[in-house]
């Protein structure tokens, strides 16, 4: 009975016939509005299934700004930055609350403490928040608990971590009957992506300031270890012998960005690798290169099993503006699941869905 009725509506649908019931729209907080929160703002805007109903930022130069006029839209929408996250929530009682303000959980962890007690969803951009148990056992435990008492669902995602190096590796082993190794390889070239990412990782630093912000835990890609033991939590594999290096890029020639110059000589970017072994062989490896001038980006998945399978993304999967869509693509999953802190493993298949309502 049930395909009889997928099949009719399939078919109406391809014949213009069908008339869906309008569905409410999904009541959206913005909390940061660094460069992604702000190309959030303008995709939850053009979006008619999410209405933004407000948009919360530290920074007294946004405060009580239209976040039109930060986003370079052309119409006020009537919604003001604001610095009280409390009153905010607490009058436009949001759905959801998509989260991009910083990569450390201890750092955030009051903010998304805010958003959990006003019985706001959220999406997180975090890093650490991918799967916080690993360095945050403690702090993890609070949020998992305040979100079961508020009734709502806590995620950290993003395109790397909480796409391309963990959960398109874990959809890429679905047709294995066997599994012996995965390797993921993901190269960036850094002087696409935004000036906090290029300085993130170091661009234009000597090599000495890079080793002494590593030690420091000041600069660096976060999530990595992370994404290693999401994958190994998938696939129910125990990880006990694992090695984590963080090495400078350093280049032979002058390369600029729209933001900076990376002289010959200085640090580029970072080459970051997690991998485990097994009786002193690898079986599960994921290499991360992002740097200012990197040649021939891409993402790359290569799955030793049966059969044998290999990704590969040309160019690979645009960080910024993937990002936003994961964020978006995410909300309504995060909304419509059980309450909790939850991973990526713990939802549905993420997907694109249309938009119309």
């Amino acid at each position: 009975m049930r395909f009889r009725q997928l099949a009719r509506r399939v078919e109406g649908s391809v014949k213009g016939k069908t008339k869906e019931k309008e569905k409410p729209r999904l009541r959206v907080v913005q909390y940061g509005l660094g460069p992604i929160g702000v190309a959030a703002v303008r995709a939850v805007l053009a979006r008619p299934d999410f209405e933004l109903v407000g948009a919360i930022d530290i920074d007294p130069e946004k405060l009580d700004r239209d976040v039109a006029d930060l986003s370079g839209l052309k119409r006020p929408t009537g919604i003001r930055v604001s610095n009280r996250p409390e009153e905010l929530l607490a009058v436009t009682r949001p759905q959801v609350v998509l989260h991009t303000t910083g990569s450390r959980l201890p750092a955030v962890f009051p903010q998304l403490k805010v958003c959990l007690e006003a019985g706001a969803n959220v999406v997180s951009t975090c890093e650490e928040l991918l799967l916080p148990s690993l360095r945050h056992p403690q702090l993890a435990d609070q949020l998992d608990s305040l979100a079961n008492g508020r009734n709502v669902t806590l995620l950290g995602t993003g395109v790397n971590p909480g796409f391309v190096m963990d959960t398109v590796v874990l959809l890429a082993t679905a047709p294995c009957t066997e599994l012996r190794a995965v390797r993921v390889e993901r190269v960036v070239d850094a002087a696409t992506r935004r000036l906090p990412l290029q300085k993130k990782i170091g661009a234009g630093m000597t090599r000495i300031e890079f080793k002494r912000k590593v030690e420091k835990q000041e600069l660096g890609h976060v999530g990595l270890l992370e994404s290693l033991h999401l994958v190994a939590a998938g696939l129910g594999w125990k990880l006990e012998d694992v090695e984590e290096k963080i090495a400078p890029v350093v280049l032979s020639k002058t390369v600029r960005t729209p933001y900076l110059t990376v002289k010959a000589g200085q640090v580029a970017g970072i080459h970051h690798t997690c991998r485990a072994k097994r009786d002193g062989k690898e079986f599960l490896s994921l290499d991360l290169q992002m740097y200012v001038g990197a040649k021939a980006p891409h993402d790359e998945v290569r799955i030793d099993g049966t059969p044998p399978i290999t990704l590969r993304f040309e160019g690979g999967v645009a960080g910024d503006t993937a990002t936003v869509g994961i964020l978006l693509n995410m909300a309504p999953l995060v909304v419509s699941s059980g309450p909790g802190l939850k991973t990526m493993i713990d939802l549905p298949v993420p997907r694109f869905r249309a938009s119309s309502v």
